[in-house]
């Protein structure tokens, strides 16, 4: 099935790791990290530039506004800004480890052009594939997947992931047919906007995905070991 493609666009969550990740790891590290952050925030502080950028002078106001935009899942270029900052010192300092499917590592691995789509910052993606659990050693250092993959797309590079234009945007800058290409992800409504520019799709049912109602409409993949 997956042969007939050259090129793999992955979305994360829900897709190469699990969707739990996002909401019960990283969001509550960085939630917890915000307090600190605003209140100990000055003028020659790393973050300073970038909560400037919400224009919010009070600090109880401006944590209030971070943490409400969190809770809402919104997707913020400036919130999207800060949680690198927060998830980066996170990785490096081992105390966040990427829990990608071991299917996942070792379908990134063997194939030869893959690229990730995610609404998280290009920067957060590179963090989360740079410090990756090794699934055979989840103690021992982490796994770097960065060098096997070609490249990373989010909402500021190419438009959201909702949209058929954002597909088109890929293809141009990837320089590949949409007939070459497969795009996997655990969301129905990005599957329906790639499919919408000619790109191939299969729909990621992982453990913790939310059903799907029209499922049969799209090839299922279970794990990428069919790949």
């Amino acid at each position: 099935m997956g042969d007939n493609y050259s090129t793999y666009l992955l979305d994360i969550e829900g897709t190469v790791c699990p969707i739990s990740f996002v909401k019960e790891t990283l969001f509550p590290y960085f939630t917890n990290k915000v307090p600190q952050l605003v209140q100990q925030d000055t003028r020659d502080s790393p973050v300073s530039n970038i909560l400037s950028q919400f224009h919010i002078d009070d600090k109880e106001q401006l944590q209030a506004h971070i943490l409400e935009l969190v809770a809402k899942d919104v997707k913020d270029p400036i919130l999207k800004q800060l949680q690198g900052y927060v998830w980066a010192q996170g990785y490096e300092s081992g105390q966040i480890k990427a829990p990608v499917y071991a299917d996942a590592i070792d379908f990134i691995k063997r194939k030869k052009r893959v690229f990730i789509y995610s609404s998280g910052s290009v920067k957060a993606q590179k963090l989360l594939f740079g410090y990756v659990q090794d699934p055979n050693a989840p103690a021992h250092d982490s796994l770097d997947l960065n060098s096997y993959i070609d490249g990373y797309f989010d909402i500021n590079t190419s438009g959201k992931k909702t949209e058929t234009q954002s597909y088109a945007n890929i293809l141009r800058d990837i320089g590949a047919k949409a007939s070459e290409v497969l795009f996997l992800s655990d969301n129905p409504l990005e599957l329906d906007a790639a499919a919408g520019v000619g790109i191939a799709t299969g729909l990621a049912s992982r453990p913790g995905n939310a059903p799907v109602p029209d499922g049969q409409k799209y090839q299922v993949y279970k794990n990428f070991e069919t790949l």
